[in-house]
């Protein structure tokens, strides 16, 4: 007769079929799924563009967006430390308006686009209280893939309307 608790019971379980092997080949195949397109640059999913421009709102006229510029670093009041129209493709690049008004209650972001395609949105960000001669600071990071080499242009996106843009180039 078998006995259950008997270490010497035959089991019907092959011997690499256990829980770890099942839990390392699940890691496996996530992690090939994950990256294998970014290392291959074949990702075919839609660029994360999802905000909607709307140019049905007014655009308030107490909204000044001051100097657009691309930088390669921010101070701690979030003005460029390092304004410059060339990054590396490992680069984070910061877009920043400074010197800008925005009243409270002003939504922007930035879109990037890459060789006039859209690329990316930033977080959009909605103005808690007025803020008068401010820096608004946007950054893209090149996470886990560099930006490809080639022209890229920053817009800002005001309450739904397209506002000031800058150009940079990626090298």
């Amino acid at each position: 007769m078998n006995n259950l608790n008997d270490p010497r019971t035959p089991t019907t379980t092959p011997s690499w079929l256990n829980t770890r092997t099942i839990l390392i080949g699940i890691l496996v195949v996530a992690a090939a799924v994950i990256f294998l397109p970014r290392l291959f640059n074949t990702n075919t999913t839609d660029p994360t563009v999802n905000q909607p421009i709307d140019n049905q709102q007014p655009l308030d006229p107490n909204v000044n967006l001051g100097q657009i510029v691309s930088s390669g670093g921010v101070d701690r009041d979030g003005c460029p430390t390092d304004a410059r129209t060339a990054f590396e493709p490992n680069e984070s690049i910061y877009v920043v308006a400074q010197g800008s008004d925005i009243p409270q209650g002003t939504s922007v972001f930035v879109r990037l686009y890459h060789e006039g395609q859209p690329l990316e949105d930033a977080p959009e960000i909605t103005a808690d209280r007025d803020y008068d001669n401010s820096c608004v600071n946007f950054v893209f990071e090149p996470t886990g893939i560099a930006f490809d080499t080639g022209q890229y242009e920053a817009e800002f996106i005001v309450n739904g309307n397209q506002a000031d843009t800058v150009s940079f180039d990626v090298r």
